[in-house]
């Protein structure tokens, strides 16, 4: 089957993205389908103002070829719910709509997903996206519950994102238990921008040297507007941190080799690829209960919740990690379990191509 699949860059260097990953495993993965990717989405570097419109001009011109050339290719949509997207892929969408084609949509969270109040203009156009008789696919039962009972979806498949488990696997043999001597290694890994709780995660930092805690926190990812955070930082936090940059294949095996807990506060998620990636490793996720977080982490079981928009709880939990070597441990056990256990990327090809062949 010949599928077009919608996605940012799926080059690492040009492009952080959460979508990207998912639809990287997706290509990598399911050898049994020939995708075509169609790459949809502003590249981390690439100007916005009138070239971005510009640019999106000319995707739409290419899409429509793309479409043209290829007419018994099925589409596979990613939609993310975020303000960008709600206003560039409806129109993208409404044109392979009007050609017959077949689509999926998934749906990839996002800021409107959960948000109580979305500007009447937005909430509009989710309505009119999820009113259309076709298939989407969530993240989990929650986002399924709110695109049914929200906006009038009736057509909606569960597929929890998935990761690749081989070196993970390969970790889990090895001897790699936590030196207590050593200070706490914090890692973060995703886009550094505001919405992902930079500014907490930083002022946490800040008290946490000021108590005297030895930590070392490593950040990977790409700034969204660059010189926001990283020189803050660097800055305040000296040599307890350290910018790993842009990680992909050995250098993120070996960033997510090198972590003790993972911090997430961020305000709103769908599923992210990050916490399932550092989870798989045996890594102890410290992370806000937004979004179909709690599916995956159950608190004090295989991770710690934390408040968003709160350094306190950060600070807190990571002096709690830092005294207690075993807790950090059983959770970081319990957190490669359940991804080992729930994320199987067999079971979630099987799926997609369930819902390839049944529900289109």
């Amino acid at each position: 089957m010949e599928i077009i699949i919608t996605a940012p860059s799926l080059n690492p260097n040009e492009n952080v993205s959460g979508i990207s990953s998912v639809a990287q495993f997706i290509i990598s993965n399911n050898g049994g389908q020939r995708y075509l990717h169609f790459e949809l989405g502003k590249k981390d570097k690439e100007r916005g103002g009138w070239h971005r419109v510009l640019a999106l001009m000319r995707k739409y011109g290419e899409w429509k070829r793309m479409l043209a050339e290829h007419p018994d290719a099925i589409v596979h949509y990613n939609f993310p719910l975020s303000k960008a997207s709600l206003l560039r892929d409806p129109w993208f969408m409404r044109y392979a709509w009007k050609q017959g084609r077949k689509m999926v949509v998934h749906v990839h969270g996002g800021l409107f997903l959960t948000a109580p109040h979305i500007p009447n203009y937005l909430l509009r156009i989710m309505r009119w996206v999820f009113g259309q008789n076709m298939p989407f696919i969530v993240l989990s039962n929650m986002e399924k519950d709110i695109l049914q009972k929200r906006f009038g979806a009736k057509r909606v498949a569960v597929l929890p994102n998935c990761v690749d488990l081989s070196d993970a696997e390969a970790y889990a043999q090895e001897n790699n238990a936590c030196d207590e001597s050593e200070p706490l290694r914090i890692g973060y890994l995703g886009r550094i921008e505001p919405n992902k709780g930079m500014t907490e995660l930083l002022a946490a930092c800040q008290q946490l040297k000021k108590d005297g805690v030895a930590y070392k926190l490593v950040i990977a990812g790409m700034e969204q507007t660059e010189g926001e955070y990283l020189p803050l930082f660097e800055e305040r936090l000296g040599d307890s941190f350290k910018y790993a940059g842009l990680v992909a294949s050995k250098t993120k095996c070996d960033f997510l080799r090198s972590l003790d807990a993972f911090v997430l506060p961020t305000y709103f998620e769908g599923l992210p690829m990050s916490l399932l990636e550092t989870m798989s490793y045996g890594t102890a996720p410290i992370v806000t209960p937004v979004g179909s977080i709690p599916q995956v982490v159950k608190d004090g079981e295989n991770g710690v919740f934390i408040k968003d928009h709160d350094s306190d709880s950060i600070v807190t939990s990571v002096k709690r990690m830092d005294k207690n070597r075993v807790l950090l441990r059983t959770l970081g056990d319990e957190a490669r379990k359940t991804i080992f256990n729930k994320f199987s990327p067999k079971k979630y090809i099987e799926h997609l191509n369930e819902i390839y062949a049944n529900w289109l």
